[in-house]
């Protein structure tokens, strides 16, 4: 095996283990959340919990791993995350696990994380060749996806088995194996060796620069402002999503666990798909996807409706109907990146992407609490009948929108 093949599977087999671990994890936190204090606040924070350190210091980590040697920050990020897990393991009193202590984990988890993901994604170039970027991105996204379908089934199956607190032993493991696999990952193969200090001042000035191109391309603001708006309403979904199946339908963790694992097959099958087509972002396509995500937000509110009874159907209903949408994110998603990666000039595209998911992400935390509270007073239902109405008059603003019409001839 060469250096580099050996460099690619050893990254893979890091990222893999500490993401099982962390989805089982993650899983097991959000039902037990759920059994426990049967509100949609409580679990809300904890999905905010998780959110915002990213949106917060994504932009500053950024720098930092241009200034540290970055297998430090991510076998660092590993260790620490596998040694706090076990601190909280070995602190959790045989009374049981209590909510705060959920929260402050999954807090200096997603911190952590903020670290690992931005020095793995900038030491990317450096582990491989350019001929195989592409390769190992593909493969991560792929192993994703698996883990994505086969822990909520794990999850949902162990969860029964073990006591809830063993959660933090297998993640704390999972993190400590990781960032031993880690170690012998040659950061610098491709590199020089040293990486270029930057003093602060160019970073923010390069993260101003940054605004200021973005700020003047129309239809960059215009697709951010519309995915600034479509996010709200889809993380709001996110919270509606998991309550309704276990605390309306009472669902079991085992069918929990397939019915979450339905979303990355639908992933799976449109990457396929658009892959193969060729599939290019447009007025037309952005306007029919916004009628597709109307559309599902009233199919997820049927069967809260009063009245409806789904019975034994709420499995495979809610399954099918999770495999539509993660069809129409991926039919959005992956041509509105292809779009940006074209037309963005080059010396601005690192900054700019990053400014433009900064501003698409920046509203998912308000939208987690809001739901969570207006959950406590107001029907699922209505809440996503509102979410279907305001995504079908977003679709109308598109049709309408004169900054789209040009998006096909700036790709071609």
């Amino acid at each position: 095996m060469s250096k580099e093949l050996r460099n690619l599977w050893l990254t893979l087999c890091g990222k893999g283990v500490s993401s099982l671990g962390s989805k089982l994890f993650g899983f097991a936190m959000s039902f037990y959340i759920l059994k426990l204090t049967g509100s949609a606040q409580s679990f809300a924070i904890s999905l905010l919990l998780t959110t915002l350190p990213m949106v917060i210091l994504s932009p500053v980590v950024g720098g930092i791993a241009d200034r540290i040697d970055r297998k430090i920050l991510v076998v660092g990020a590993d260790f620490i995350s596998g040694i706090a897990m076990l601190i909280f393991f070995f602190m959790i009193p045989q009374s049981g696990l209590s909510l705060f202590t959920i929260y402050m984990a999954e807090l200096i988890l997603a911190i952590l994380f903020v670290f690992l993901s931005s020095a793995f994604g900038a030491a990317y170039p450096n582990i491989v060749s350019r001929a195989n970027l592409t390769k190992i991105n593909a493969y991560s996204q792929g192993l994703d996806s698996i883990l994505a379908i086969t822990a909520p089934i794990l999850g949902g199956i162990v969860y029964g088995l073990i006591d809830v607190k063993l959660f933090f032993l297998i993640n704390a493991i999972s993190f400590l194996l990781s960032s031993v696999s880690e170690l012998f990952i040659d950061f610098h193969m491709f590199g020089t060796g040293v990486q270029k200090q930057k003093s602060k001042e160019p970073f923010i000035q390069n993260l101003k620069e940054g605004f200021r191109y973005v700020s003047t391309q129309k239809t960059f603001m215009t697709i951010a402002m519309y995915a600034l708006v479509i996010n709200f309403f889809l993380s709001g979904f996110s919270i509606i999503l998991p309550v309704d199946l276990i605390n309306y339908h009472g669902i079991s963790p085992q069918v929990n666990g397939i019915v979450q694992a339905a979303f990355p097959i639908g992933a799976i099958v449109m990457s396929i798909y658009v892959g193969k087509k060729n599939i290019q972002f447009s007025q037309g396509l952005f306007r029919n996807a916004m009628l597709l995500f109307s559309m599902m937000m009233f199919l997820f509110a049927v069967p809260v409706m009063p009245f409806v009874n789904l019975h034994l159907l709420v499995p495979f209903y809610y399954g099918i109907t999770l495999v539509g949408l993660s069809m129409v994110v991926i039919l959005v998603n992956v041509p509105l990146q292809v779009l940006f990666q074209v037309t963005i000039e080059d010396e601005y595209r690192g900054r700019a992407m990053g400014v433009l998911g900064a501003m698409s992400q920046g509203v998912m935390p308000i939208a987690y609490l809001l739901t969570g509270m207006l959950m406590a007073y107001i029907p699922s239902y209505v809440l996503l009948g509102f979410d279907a109405l305001a995504l079908a008059v977003i679709a109308l603003s598109v049709q309408r929108n004169s900054n789209l019409k040009e998006v096909a001839v700036s790709q071609g």
